[in-house]
């Protein structure tokens, strides 16, 4: 099934964004925050989704535009930590949001600490990781992403410039696991999000035409160039 448009910033506050949740999440900044989370997903082309830290299923929703038939997991604990909603069970509001928008997608919301967990399943093609914010946390989250992706999947991390424990969590990781992450690409939004191609096992990376991690930069890149929403700005290589 083919990506929809992602809708216009008025349809997106009124129908996507809860009404219990600040409006803010309607506003042109986080519109074109999810915009650019949509367009990472149409260049990702996933048929497997996974996600850690769902909140009220705007960054689900989003992916899910971009692969309405997909398979959608979202795990998160409830208990309004790091971004979360404190006192609030969001699952019912999600799962009435992405069943009524999108109900070819088969999606499973999983009420865990991923902290405490073995392995998120899988495979999947696209990990979206927004859960635990701490340095060490993140690492945890990372690993067991990196263990459920596909190889040349895409591992999607955000915050990277609005928490330090998440930048050094990205940047050690990235050392660290070298030789099973094909290629890392930053990308400048809200909050900055790093994006991760898995490379296929612990082998080099075979001479291949199609670059996939090149494919989703150059999108946002065009994305750009034509006056769209995402804004983004791209630095190739490691964040600096």
């Amino acid at each position: 099934m083919k990506a929809r448009p992602f809708p216009e910033r008025s349809w997106w506050g009124a129908h996507v964004v809860d009404p219990a949740d600040d409006p803010k999440f309607g506003n042109p900044t986080f519109y074109a925050y999810y915009h650019t989370k949509y367009e990472l997903g149409v260049f990702a082309a996933p048929t497997a989704i996974a996600e850690i830290g769902v909140r009220y299923g705007y960054s689900a929703w989003s992916f899910l535009c971009a692969a309405p038939a997909a398979s959608y997991t979202g795990f998160d604990r409830q208990l309004g930590t790091h971004g979360g909603v404190k006192g609030v069970d969001t699952f019912p509001a999600v799962t009435a949001l992405l069943a009524r928008d999108f109900p070819a997608a088969a999606v499973r919301l999983v009420r865990a600490d991923t902290q405490t967990l073995d392995s998120l399943g899988g495979p999947y093609d696209l990990i979206h990781v927004d859960g635990d914010h701490s340095e060490a946390g993140c690492y945890h989250d990372l690993e067991r992403a990196l263990a459920a992706c596909r190889a040349g999947g895409v591992i999607l991390i955000d915050d990277y410039d609005y928490i330090a424990g998440v930048r050094r969590a990205v940047d050690r990781f990235a050392r660290d696991y070298a030789d099973r992450i094909a290629g890392q690409r930053y990308v400048a939004t809200l909050r900055g999000d790093v994006v991760l191609t898995v490379r296929e096992g612990r082998v080099e990376r075979p001479n291949v035409e199609f670059d996939r991690d090149e494919e989703i930069i150059n999108a946002v890149l065009r994305d750009v160039a034509r006056g769209g929403p995402t804004r983004a700005l791209l630095r190739e290589g490691r964040p600096a």
